[in-house]
């Protein structure tokens, strides 16, 4: 006499994998009730920002597997892209080499930053070109995902997938 022992199994199996799939999805709406509610999923905190800051690159998003970078016109001193923090005012400025913005600065319950509107001068810039970068290095400053600081350089990922990096100006 043979007993069937695949029958007695598939109850035992059909209850661990329906708690296995309520765990997993358990974890799942657990974890994205903890996300940060601002823009911000990370960022140094804003004393260790504090200064003067120079665009030096501008990653694109990836292409294919394929990352591009941005030319940046850097022609004079005068025409760099560059952000400063000041944490005593709780302010970030800052020029795009033709116009110069502003916003004002906080810090959410994790200690990430979150800029506030950003507000500009509104010159025209001389080259075309100039004007695009200039809209396109505000658009990814005020959406950004994160910030990450990697001793001199601060590296600022926005939700297009741009990653800009900055290096800090040895002046400060």
């Amino acid at each position: 006499m043979t007993t069937n022992t695949s029958s007695s199994k598939k109850p035992f199996l059909g209850i661990f994998y329906r708690y296995i799939s309520f765990l997993g999805l358990f974890l799942l709406v657990s974890c994205a009730s903890i996300l940060p509610d601002c823009n911000v999923c990370s960022s140094p905190p804003l004393n260790d920002l504090n200064g003067r800051w120079t665009l030096v690159r501008w990653n694109l998003p990836p292409q294919n597997g394929q990352i591009k970078f941005r030319v940046i016109p850097q022609a004079s001193n005068s025409d760099h892209i560059f952000i400063v923090f000041d944490a005593s005012k709780k302010m970030l400025s800052g020029s795009t080499g033709c116009n110069n913005f502003f916003s004002n600065l906080k810090e959410d319950s994790k200690g990430a930053i979150e800029l506030g509107p950003i507000g500009s001068t509104r010159k025209m810039c001389l080259e075309n070109q100039r004007n695009q970068l200039e809209q396109d290095f505000l658009n990814v400053l005020e959406d950004y995902r994160s910030w990450q600081q990697n001793q001199n350089q601060l590296l600022l990922f926005g939700k297009s997938g741009d990653v800009l990096v900055f290096a800090r100006d040895k002046k400060e």
